[in-house]
């Protein structure tokens, strides 16, 4: 009986790492290579197996845990048969590592980071977490899960079908020698799962190179899950990396709180739209070195305002863009604070701040606001009308995210001279387009690619929008502010370039065109805007007035999955926290100071 269940155990534990060696690794290599046109050499194949070996093995043997205690009661009661169960375990393990195997590639050519806890946070809403999709793509994906399942099924049943289990030997010696085999099989499963190392296994075992998708490659899909799980709340001790003293002198030097701004405008009130747009990164606009054929309009109008040249996006999802954005608070590289409703209601927010000096706000977002709590976080930050997709005629929410941007563009426009011919108050209104997201489904045919494609129309949305409203009163008391959520993943998301956004102020408050060089963030935005118009700032503690004369020593930190981004004078420096590594620039002055953002980031986030 011991030999049986010594092999029944072994075998589910080879079995198993050896799914995620001979299927796991290969599809997710293989699916995601064919879809970027990355590369893969003999030699780097070889590294992402000898360092992901470590993790999938650990993840086995989390996986093997039940069946040795199973097996462990099979031997003190050898008239129980635990074929049923075992078989049982494995069907749900067969269909937990087939739906993360596909989700993990899948999601990747989205996301550009490693499956996570985070894939939570969007599962709460499926309907707008698939909303990207079309039903054929998830037909097929969901075809190909069940059939992987079976395929892990049958592969890991063999050990314990090809078993005989009934009752051999001497039953009495059997039970005897159970507290033996669970400390000896138990201590090497345990052994595997934490790593012979001095230190736990992390993820960061499976990382090894300086280009992110070979380490993700690399890294199990379940142990991140599994691990990443149980990090996401206790914020107070996350990335405490320097002594409080030191962090607080950097943090100062970086976010000064007064000063005297250059004046840009022409009036301290005049009526304020913020347009956000979707995933729009400095790749796609010539005027900020990027490509030269998809957005010709907002290329032109960067010559037409104040454009910050140097703008850099705070995180790389919308969720944490818009708070960035309208509360000047930092993304966070694992968790977002859009989801803490009772953490939302802490955080500052322009229309909060406009609305204490008399402006009427709301937001237009005409997509589903239900999704990831942003009609909560709408209403904290200061929005007093909601306007989402609800607020359209069916027939208009032709996009799979609801409304496309040409009819949310002219809604707006309308809206606009409506509250000018009633001229009650100062307004301010959000805008977040959706057009130039993932699936990129728009009435525009002017570029081939279909990513391209989308780009070029929320621009011709964008420029035709702009120019029918300088032809109106409306434009001579408004400033337009132009940004975008997050850069796009035309650049691996860990690339330097990825952060690059666009900042402009336009309107016709605006005194002067000029282009500014100096580097700035997107969480600078309320605080440079409140400059501008003499109202108080103090309450957004990471957000900058960069045309203050306080503004010194220019910088721009943003964060990926894990990682973060921070730019001054002397370069750029890539950090993944997980490799504990620079990826790119390495600097022991910029690692120290964006370590010292992310403490101060997640000390504020523990305290809300």
């Amino acid at each position: 009986m011991i030999k049986r269940v010594t092999v029944c155990l072994v075998s589910h534990f080879l079995l198993c790492t050896g799914l995620f060696l001979c299927i796991q690794k290969p599809i997710f290599l293989l699916y995601n290579l064919l879809k970027s046109g990355k590369s893969c050499p003999l030699e780097e194949l070889s590294e992402i197996y000898r360092h992901g070996v470590a993790l999938d093995a650990a993840t086995a043997a989390y996986l093997s845990a039940i069946p040795l205690l199973v097996l462990c009661a099979h031997l003190v009661f050898p008239a129980y048969n635990p074929r049923k169960t075992l078989l049982a375990y494995d069907g749900f393990v067969a269909l937990l590592l087939s739906l993360v195997t596909m989700a993990d590639a899948c999601l990747y050519e989205f996301w550009e980071f490693k499956l996570d806890a985070t894939v939570f946070f969007y599962l709460d809403d499926p309907k707008n977490a698939f909303a990207s999709v079309s039903s054929a793509y998830l037909l097929v994906r969901a075809l190909a899960i069940l059939l992987l399942a079976a395929v892990y099924y049958l592969i890991l049943s063999i050990p314990v079908s090809k078993t005989s289990w009934e009752p051999a030997g001497n039953r009495k010696r059997a039970a005897l020698a159970m507290p033996v085999f669970l400390v000896l099989a138990g201590g090497a499963l345990f052994a595997t799962m934490r790593g012979l190392r001095i230190w736990p296994n992390t993820p960061g075992r499976a990382y090894y190179s300086k280009t992110a998708f070979y380490n993700h490659a690399a890294l199990n899909p379940l142990f991140n899950i599994a691990y990443t799980s149980g990090k996401q709340e206790d914020f107070s001790r996350q990335f405490q990396t320097l002594p409080d003293e030191e962090c607080e002198r950097i943090c100062d030097a970086l976010f000064p709180t007064s000063g005297t701004a250059e004046p840009v405008l022409r009036t301290t009130r005049p009526d304020i739209l913020v347009i956000v747009l979707e995933g729009f990164g400095a790749c796609f606009i010539e005027e900020l070195g990027g490509m030269k054929e998809v957005a010709p309009n907002l290329s032109r109008l960067c010559k037409e305002g104040v454009n910050f040249a140097h703008c850099y996006c705070s995180s790389f999802r919308t969720d944490r863009g818009i708070v960035s954005a309208l509360s000047g608070y930092p993304g966070q590289p694992t968790t977002s604070i859009m989801r803490y409703s009772h953490k939302l209601r802490s955080l500052p927010g322009l229309p909060k701040s406009l609305k204490k000096a008399g402006y009427q706000t709301q937001v237009l977002y005409a997509g589903d606001m239900t999704f990831f709590n942003m009609a909560d976080y709408f209403i904290s930050a200061g929005h007093d009308r909601l306007v989402s997709q609800d607020d359209f005629p069916a027939e208009q929410r032709t996009a799979k995210w609801g409304v496309p941007d040409h009819v949310a563009f002219e809604w707006l426009f309308q809206d606009i001279q409506k509250k000018h011919k009633e001229n009650d108050a100062p307004w301010y209104t959000t805008f977040l387009t959706i057009s130039s997201h993932v699936p990129f489904d728009v009435p525009y045919h002017r570029l081939k690619d279909e990513k391209l494609n989308a780009f070029a129309y929320t621009d011709s949305c964008m420029g035709d929008f702009i120019d029918r409203l300088q032809a109106t009163p409306a434009w001579d008391n408004l400033l337009v502010v132009c940004t975008a959520d997050h850069g796009f993943n035309h650049w691996d998301i860990t690339s330097p370039d990825f952060p690059h956004i666009p900042f402009l102020l336009l309107g016709g408050a605006v005194k002067q065109v000029c282009r500014k060089e100096q580097i700035v963030c997107q969480t600078d935005l309320p605080a440079t805007v409140l400059g501008q118009l003499q109202l108080p700032h103090e309450d957004f503690s990471f957000s900058r007035d960069v045309l203050a004369d306080t503004y010194t020593a220019p910088s721009a930190f943003s964060t990926f999955n894990n990682g973060f981004n921070f730019r001054d004078s002397t370069g750029c420096t890539v950090y993944d926290n997980t490799a504990s590594r620079a990826l790119h620039g390495a600097d022991p002055e910029r690692e120290k100071k964006g370590k010292a953002i992310l403490q101060k980031l997640y000390k504020d986030l523990s305290e809300r």
